[in-house]
C-alpha cells in the first residue's frame, strides 16, 4: 500500500473524523457539486430559500465544509434567516470586514416571502444559491425568487429533502 502524503490511511482517517460526518473524500456527488460552484470567482455565497419553510442552514454549513476541505482557505457561516432590516448595514459592513481577512462567506437565508432582508443581503454577495425542497416548493416561487434577486446572480439550485424526507415520514 502506498504511504505518501496524499494517500489517507482509512483507520486514521476515522480517528479524526468526528461520528456522523462523512467522508468528504469518498462523496463524488460533493465533489462535482463543489466544482460547479467554481464557475466564477467568489468570496461569498448566500444560500436563500425558494419558499416558506425551506431550511438553509444545513446547507451553509455543508457548503462551508466543502470549502475547507477542497481549498484549504477560512470559511465561515452566518446565520441570517432572521435578520432585521434595522440591522441590515450593520450586518454587511460586519461582512465586508470577514472579505478582507480572506474568509468565504456563507449566509443562510430564509426565503424571500418569510424575510425580506434576503434581497438585499444576496445582492450584496458575490453569488448565490437557491435552496429547493423536494415536494414543498412550487416553481412559481422558485422562478419569483430567482427574479427577485437577479438571475445572474445565482450559480446554481441545490435541491434538499426528498430521500431523507421520506425516510423520515415512514419512521
Amino acid at each position: 500500500m502506498n504511504s505518501g502524503p496524499f494517500t489517507a490511511d482509512r483507520s486514521a482517517a476515522l480517528a479524526v473524523r468526528p461520528p456522523g460526518v462523512p467522508s468528504v473524500w469518498d462523496d463524488v456527488q460533493l465533489q462535482h457539486l463543489w466544482l460547479a460552484m467554481q464557475q466564477r470567482s467568489w468570496r461569498s455565497v448566500a444560500i436563500v430559500g425558494a419558499s416558506k419553510g425551506v431550511s438553509t442552514i444545513e446547507t451553509a454549513n455543508v457548503l462551508a465544509k466543502m470549502a475547507w476541505w477542497y481549498s484549504g482557505a477560512p470559511s465561515g457561516v452566518f446565520d441570517l434567516r432572521d435578520l432585521s432590516l434595522r440591522l441590515l448595514e450593520h450586518q454587511l459592513r460586519g461582512l465586508a470586514d470577514q472579505y478582507t481577512h480572506g474568509t468565504r462567506i456563507f449566509m443562510a437565508l430564509r426565503s424571500t416571502f418569510e424575510n425580506p432582508t434576503a434581497v438585499p443581503l444576496a445582492r450584496a454577495a458575490d453569488a448565490a444559491i437557491l435552496c429547493v425542497e423536494l415536494g414543498t416548493t412550487d416553481t412559481k416561487s422558485a422562478e419569483r425568487t430567482v427574479n427577485t434577486i437577479g438571475r445572474e446572480r445565482f450559480l446554481g439550485t441545490i435541491i434538499i429533502g426528498g430521500a431523507q424526507k421520506a425516510a423520515t415520514k415512514q419512521k
